[in-house]
């Protein structure tokens, strides 16, 4: 159990209801804890029926990282070799639509021509009908082209967004909880779990108040708090959480915290100190 030690006094003031911190007696204490209870798991992004060995592993547990740190690389061997070839096939690809638009080109100069020799006696209404079908066919094959450069193009961009995708990096302040893979292990989309990391983001905490003293903690009130022996930190009232504690009915607060002002190695529903300011 945390043990949250505090003494409120009041004095009334017109309106205005101020508290005030006094000194703390044993006795007069009330249970909270500092509550860690988001732990996410950090993941490949490997797509379709690709496997991916872990090339290094840059953490252990216990290991404080923030948000962008590098955590983990895959080998990018295969992936590199795919984008060559897929970027070859694009290249390929837009060679054609190259062709495709002087193939047009030139059906436009023909059927433009025979369009000008149009109330002539050298017009001929089957010259012209083939120069448009000629028209047709060739717009239709730029077109065509362009679709084909478009979707190698795209497929450029997918591997190069994985070959980026093989470096795992923090996705918030955390703390890595557990290690679920090991260089050379193999890693697919249906296995892409690589480590839990617990979110310092989310960490806060919880205070069980009487109900009858609910109003002590407004959302947004300030207040500090203190692990034993350590300075003191500023935490906000974030919410007071509907449910009612299972043993004595009392109500439950949390309080925001800063994932700095946590200590480099501490627990789930470790002890803390609050102290109401004013």
């Amino acid at each position: 159990m945390l043990i949250y030690k505090f003494v409120v006094g009041t004095v009334l003031l017109g309106a205005s209801l101020i508290i005030e911190p006094l000194l703390l007696h044993a006795e007069e204490t009330i249970e909270g804890k500092l509550v860690a209870d988001h732990v996410g798991r950090v993941s490949s992004e490997i797509t379709g029926e690709r496997s991916i060995r872990v090339q290094d592993l840059l953490v252990r547990e216990g290991d404080r990282v923030r948000k962008g740190d590098v955590l983990a690389r895959l080998s990018a061997e295969q992936l590199t070799a795919d984008r060559a070839v897929a970027f070859g096939t694009f290249e390929e690809a837009e060679a054609l639509v190259g062709v495709a638009k002087s193939r047009l080109e030139l059906a436009k100069l023909t059927y433009n021509r025979q369009v000008g020799l149009k109330g002539s006696p050298s017009f001929r209404r089957a010259t012209f009908e083939d120069a448009e079908v000629a028209l047709r066919a060739a717009e239709s094959e730029l077109k065509s082209a362009e679709s084909s450069a478009r979707s190698r193009k795209a497929e450029v961009e997918r591997i190069e967004l994985e070959i980026r995708r093989a470096t795992i990096v923090a996705p918030y302040n955390g703390i890595v909880f557990k290690i679920l893979t090991n260089v050379g292990a193999a890693v697919t989309q249906k296995s892409p779990d690589l480590l839990e990391l617990l979110d310092l983001t989310r960490v806060e905490i919880e205070v069980e108040i009487p109900s009858r003293d609910v109003s002590i903690f407004p959302i947004g009130r300030n207040v500090f708090y203190a692990f034993d022996g350590s300075d003191k930190y500023p935490a906000k009232v974030r919410a007071i959480l509907p449910r009612l504690s299972d043993e004595n009915r009392n109500r439950v607060v949390r309080l925001q915290v800063s994932a700095d002002n946590i200590p480099l190695t501490f627990y789930n529903q470790q002890p803390v100190k609050i102290f109401l300011v004013n």
